[in-house]
Parts: structure tokens; C-alpha cells; sequence
């Protein structure tokens, strides 16, 4: 019966996804994450997911590239418009909000990369400078995991975008989702668990102050000073420059690390109690 409620939705919503601009960005976003099909290194042995890989996500891909190639040949016409069905938009709205999921990562991935390394060869700024923006970036991409995946469920359920989108928008989404989908609701809270941790400093770069830990203050005071100076001689006679770079550079990794992991399988579980819709759909299709 629920599947047959949303179904009915999809196809009376019908007139708000016809006439949609095949808006080039938007194109090149879609073919982007359709193309994609390696798969992103994590500093650790283990590989990110492409979770629009996922085979409930997958399955949905023909109508997909059945819209696209609408939108594709709209344009060589040069036509502003095209006409895509409302199971084809739909489709390839679930199909975006996963790709920008993926993209998401992808982001955390480059920045682990960076935070990873020891030297940052012909820059005219000192490692700590370099190392303290990465941790930045990541603690602010790290939350939009987050946010990506309530869109994602939001989209699931058919949600106005002007009403996800807005600040305050995960809030609707939690509150529909805990009566649309417990286990799928119980995972979004799981994501807000994970981060806990580091919320407080996420919010700290984001609206106070940027990074700094004791450990890179240390190496600040170095830098500044000069390596070779008398005054930080009392520092690195007993610890290395470059000792105490491994030990900020492990600081970070080691967690990072694994909250990314831990965020990974929960999108994927996120994506799998939600499959049901999908399914339904096509299979009363």
C-alpha cells in the first residue's frame, strides 16, 4: 500500500518534472558520476564505495540514461527544454543525490591524501600551515555526508527540494523519515553518532577559529623561529622536526580514517533500507 501511495505521487507530480531545462552543469554532474567506475583510494588498504555502484541504485540507471539522452538531444536541437517522464526524473534524482554522496567522499579521500604527507615541496608555506587547512576541509566535508544523505532520504520520499534544501531541512526529513522508515531513520542518527566527536570542532572552524592542536603549535613555533635557531633548540634536542610531523600526521590519519569508514557503511546500509522504494517502483511499474 505505501509503495502504491508513492507510486501515485510520482505520476502526479508528472507536471512538475516535465519541461525541466537540461541545464549543461547538470548534465556534466550526471555523466560524471554515470562514467564512474574505479575506485577511490583511502590512505588504508580498504577502497571507498561508489555507491552509485549499489545495485539498488543501479537498477534504476535506465531510466536514468533515458532522461539524459532526452535532455542530450534537446540541446543538439537547441531546444530549452525536454520531456522526461515522471518515473525517469525521479530516478535520476535518487541517481544524483547518491552521485553527490560519492562526490563527497571522493573530496575526504584527497584530503586524507594531503594529510598524509610529510612535505609540501616548492610552497611558500610551512607544513603546519598546509596540514592545519587540510584538517579544516575535512571536518567541514565530513558533515555534508551527513547532510547529503538526508537529502538523499528526503528525495526517497518525494520531498520538496525548497524544503530540504533550507537550513533546518534535515529536521523534516528525520521527522518524515522515523514514520516512512524507522531502520532508515535509526541509521541517519548512527551518521550524527559517528561524528560526535568532532562536531565541536567542526563548528569551532566553521564559524570561530581555525584548526590548531598543542602538537602543531609546537611545530609552529619551529617554523617560525627557524629550525636551526638557538631559541627551539631546547625542543628538537629532545624530539626531531620531523619526529613530531609524524606524530601530528598520525594524530589526524588514525581517526579520519576511521570515521570515514565507518560513515562508508552506513551510507551503504542507508541506501539498502531505503532499496525497498526503489524496487517497488519498478516492479509496479
Amino acid at each position: 500500500m505505501l509503495l502504491g501511495a508513492l507510486k501515485l505521487i510520482v505520476i502526479q507530480k508528472v507536471s512538475l518534472y516535465m519541461g525541466t531545462s537540461p541545464n549543461k552543469r547538470m548534465l556534466s554532474e550526471w555523466f560524471s558520476a554515470a562514467l564512474q567506475t574505479r575506485k577511490c583510494e583511502r590512505c588504508t588498504s580498504r577502497s571507498i564505495t561508489i555507491h552509485s555502484d549499489n545495485i539498488h541504485i543501479k537498477q534504476l540507471f535506465p531510466l536514468v540514461t533515458k532522461s539524459l539522452s532526452k535532455a542530450v538531444t534537446a540541446m543538439q536541437q537547441g531546444n530549452t527544454t525536454y520531456n522526461a517522464s515522471a518515473m525517469e526524473q525521479y530516478a535520476q534524482n535518487i541517481f544524483s543525490r547518491v552521485a553527490e554522496i560519492d562526490n563527497a567522499f571522493k573530496n575526504l579521500s584527497i584530503t586524507l591524501e594531503y594529510l598524509n604527507k610529510s612535505d609540501y615541496v616548492d610552497s611558500e608555506y610551512n607544513f603546519s600551515e598546509h596540514h592545519a587547512f587540510h584538517i579544516e576541509n575535512f571536518l567541514l566535508r565530513l558533515i555534508s555526508i551527513i547532510d547529503r544523505s538526508h537529502l538523499l532520504a528526503g528525495s526517497t520520499m518525494l520531498m520538496e527540494n525548497n524544503k530540504i534544501e533550507r537550513l533546518g531541512g534535515n529536521k523534516k526529513v528525520y521527522k518524515e523519515l522515523t514514520d516512512f522508515s524507522a531502520a532508515s531513520a535509526d541509521i541517519l542518527s548512527k551518521m550524527s553518532d559517528a561524528v560526535g566527536n568532532l562536531r565541536d570542532t567542526r563548528n569551532k572552524v566553521a564559524h570561530q577559529s581555525g584548526y590548531s592542536s598543542k602538537n602543531i603549535m609546537v611545530l609552529q613555533t619551529i617554523e617560525n623561529a627557524k629550525i636551526e635557531s638557538i631559541c627551539v633548540k631546547e625542543i628538537t634536542d629532545v624530539m626531531s622536526y620531523d619526529e613530531i610531523k609524524n606524530i601530528v600526521i598520525d594524530e589526524a590519519i588514525k581517526p579520519f580514517t576511521e570515521v570515514v569508514s565507518t560513515m562508508d557503511d552506513l551510507v551503504e546500509d542507508l541506501i539498502d533500507s531505503l532499496s525497498f522504494v526503489y524496487t517497488g517502483l519498478l516492479e509496479s511499474a
